[in-house]
Parts: C-alpha cells; structure tokens; sequence
C-alpha cells in the first residue's frame, strides 16, 4: 500500500465520522473535527517533505478557489484581531458602539483597543473551523487521484447517508426517539439521523442523495438496444441485478428524507433532481432510455410507491398548511436586514449572530434565535458583504465546473459525479434560504467535498481515451 493510500482511507473514515456526533456540532465534536482534518493535513505535508508525495494537477488548477479560500480565512483572522479603537470606530461604527456601551455598562472606561467582531471568541472558533473545511476541500484533491479511488470517495457519501437513513427510521418507527452520542432533545417523531435537527438532517440526505445519483448515472449502459425488449431486460437487469445494493441505498435514504418531515428538505432534493436533469439533457444533447427510467423510477416508485408507506402525505400537509403570518422566520429575517445594513462593510464577526440579534430584537416575536435561519443572511451579517459575494463566487464557479464535467467529458464517471456535484451543491443552496445547513459542520464539509467533486469531475484523468455513447473530451 503506497503512503498516498495510506491517507486515502482515513480520509473515507472522516467523511463517514462527521455527522455522527450530531452533525459534528457540539464544542467537543468540533473539536475532534478540527483535530482529525489538521492530523491527516499533517501527514499529506510529511510525506511532501519526504518526496512520497506530490500535488494533483486537479489541486493545482483551482488556484482562485485556494485564494478564495485564503482570503476569508485571513479576513476572519483580522475580524477577531485587537485594533486601535478609532481604526474600529471608522471601519465599522456598530462595532465599536457595542464594544463601548458593554464597557461602560460594566463602569469601565472605554478600550483603547477593540476587534472588528462583536464576540471575538466565536469568531476565533468559525476561523478555526473555515481552515479545516479549507484543508478537507484540499485533502480530497490531493487524495483522490484515480478514478477507483473517486468512485470509492462518492461510495463513502453513500454509505454515510445510508446509515443516518437507517438509523433516523429505526430511531423514529421504534419509539426509541435517541442520537447515537446522547438523549433526543426534541423533534420526536420525526427522523433526525444523528443530527439534532431533522432540516440539518434532511440537507444531509439531500447531499448524499446526489453522490448516489451520480454512480448510478455513472453504471447507465448507453448502448443502443436492437428493440424494446431488448432495453427493457437490459434496463430491469441494470436497476435489479448487480446495481440492487445503490438502488436500494438511494431509496432508504428517499424514506429518511420523507421521515423527516422537512418541507424544504425535500422541495430542495426533488427540485434540485429536475433541475439537474434537465441540466444534464441540455448538456449531454441527449436523453438516454436508461435516464428516463432511472428518473421515473426514483420519482414514481419512491415517491410514490415507498414514501407513501412511509407519510409522504404528512409533508404534503406541512407544506400547504404553512403561513407567513404564523411563522416567525420571515419577521427574523427582516430584523437581520436591518443588521446587515449596519455592518455591511466589515460584519459583525464570524458566529456572532446570537450577540448581534438581540440589539435588533424588537419583542414582536418569541423564540431562542442563535442562527438566522437563513444562510443568504447570516453569512452577509458575520463575514460581511464583501467576504459573503467572495463565497458566492466560488460556489458559483465550482458549480460550473460541475457543469462542463457533464457538456465535456466522455468518462460516464466523472459525467455522474459532475451530476453529483451541482445536484447536491443547488439542493443545499435551496434549502439554505429558509434553514442553517451552512452553520452545522458536518454538512458544511460535506458541501466543502461537492465543491472538490466538482473539480475533480472535470480535471481528474479518466484513464480511458472512448467511453461508446458518449461524445466529448476525456
């Protein structure tokens, strides 16, 4: 075994580990996180020192990403950097009111040095916790540089996904209503996985859904059939046969999402896997009888066949019976505007959100708010304006480079997980515009790995030079 796969496999061991602990979100998981992610970093860089290893071309040529990447980290450093009190009175005005006013509350006179973050201990935390997605984002492209070894990544995101669907059902169908690393706070009767919250939850079915649909979309056999009857008995064999183990993977973890009873959860899944699906026929000019019955299939027969076993009917009822006026988040997601105009520039410092709030909160509505709800508003808010369009920008162009891995490449792999990685990446986008999937870090590492996916799907070499049925580069 070569010392590259000797870190290979650790590597699955992280991806699996993360949503384990409730979505790895607890001070002492995020810890272990941090720890786990800087330990492997730490021996991909000896075995550089010791001429074992070598950078990827796919690591190599995403050098705006690594910059992208670079620059927030280095801008959430500065946020919790001690700074001359009048340098934070001039860059950012709320800032230092806030800094002073607690001074003063406590009958101290006002600081001559101040940091641009309002709550500079949860700032120094997301900056250590943005590093480590940073190095998993770098360890999947310097790890995965084969092809065995990319199917092998998305098998791990399918695995994990798989067992918080089995155990979220399990855990809900049984009454035993329990997380694997302690009691079930809340959300009985709903499945939750080992997540605390079933919307953090369904966005991690939501992503590991994608990883499944692009290996199946990578085992579609294009040849031409001689008849129907033909392509109908290669069909069948291809969807109950040898690929039974995927295809049923992806309908557990369809019944976790439905078990979830998240509205946006799965409008995001099943919107996402249209919109992809059209995406993949505009790109490939194509649309083979093993995509259609592949979408019919998981649409029809999950949906509705399995989920209607399992209260697909109930998130029907959530979703119609939902009303603006009886839900609180739009009236919180006004009060964060407010706040964003007031520290647009510089932001009010990384994991601020619940200092920033109550300065805002008018008392029109009740409820214990430490996240927006709302990722398109919280990250403006803590990173500021600037820093926010920075991330959207680099979300964006991994999302098109998922985009030519499906119009240009010829390898039915690295087409699939070009699938997989705009599929998973729009459905998290979806759903962050009403829930906090960003703020747990198990699902931000797993969108940190779509962001990778994407890249490799497009850069990684494919290893063959013709792939029948399919035109393009390799």
């Amino acid at each position: 075994m070569t010392y590259r796969q000797c870190l290979f496999w650790p590597l699955l061991g992280i991806v699996f580990w993360l949503p384990l602990p409730m979505g790895s979100n607890p001070p002492w998981a995020r810890a272990i996180l941090i720890l786990l992610i800087a330990l492997l970093s730490l021996f991909w860089v000896l075995g550089y020192a010791l001429n074992r290893l070598e950078t990827t071309a796919s690591f190599r040529q995403v050098k705006w990403l690594h910059a992208g990447f670079t620059g927030v980290i280095g801008w959430l450093f500065v946020q919790q950097l001690p700074m001359s009190a009048a340098w934070v009175q001039l860059l950012s005005p709320f800032s230092w009111n806030l800094h002073s006013s607690a001074a003063e509350t406590l009958g101290l006179v006002t600081p001559q040095w101040m940091t641009l973050s309002i709550s500079p201990h949860d700032t120094m935390v997301s900056a250590l916790l943005t590093m480590a997605y940073y190095l998993f984002f770098c360890l999947c492209l310097l790890l995965v540089d084969r092809p065995d070894k990319l199917r092998w990544f998305a098998w791990a995101f399918v695995v994990s996904g798989i067992f918080q669907a089995v155990f979220g059902s399990l855990s809900t169908l049984s009454g035993a209503e329990v997380l694997l690393f302690g009691e079930k706070p809340s959300y009985f009767g709903v499945a939750t996985g080992t997540y605390v919250n079933r919307n953090s939850f369904a966005g991690c079915m939501e992503m590991t859904l994608a990883f499944g649909m692009g290996l199946l979309i990578a085992q579609l056999n294009d040849r031409k059939a001689g008849s129907w009857q033909e392509w109908l008995r290669e069909t069948l064999h291809m969807l109950m046969s040898n690929k039974v183990i995927l295809r049923t993977g992806l309908a557990i973890m369809v019944i976790g999402l439905v078990l979830s009873r998240s509205r946006m959860g799965n409008t995001a899944f099943f919107s996402s896997l249209l919109v992809t699906g059209l995406l993949f026929v505009i790109c490939r000019k194509q649309l083979s009888r093993g995509m259609i019955v592949l979408f019919v299939s998981l649409l029809l027969i999950d949906t509705a066949i399995l989920s209607q076993w399992f209260g697909l009917e109930k998130v029907m009822e959530r979703i119609e019976q939902t009303s603006l006026e009886r839900e609180t988040r739009p009236n919180v997601s006004e009060v964060t505007l407010g706040a964003i105009s007031d520290y647009s520039l510089t932001g009010s410092g990384a994991g601020s959100f619940y200092t920033a709030l109550p300065a805002y909160h008018d008392g029109s509505w009740k409820g214990f708010y430490d996240l927006a709800h709302n990722d398109f508003l919280q990250f403006p808010l803590e990173f500021g304006v600037p820093v926010f369009l920075i991330l959207a920008l680099m979300v964006v162009w991994s999302s098109w480079q998922a985009v030519q891995a499906m119009k240009l490449r010829r390898s039915r792999l690295m087409i699939g997980m070009g699938f997989s990685s705009f599929m998973g990446m729009l459905a998290i986008v979806i759903h962050s515009s009403v829930d906090f999937n960003l703020q747990i870090p198990a699902n931000a590492a797993y969108f940190v790995a779509l962001m990778a996916l994407a890249v490799l799907a497009r850069n990684l070499p494919s290893g063959i030079r013709r792939s029948a049925g399919i035109k393009g580069n390799g």
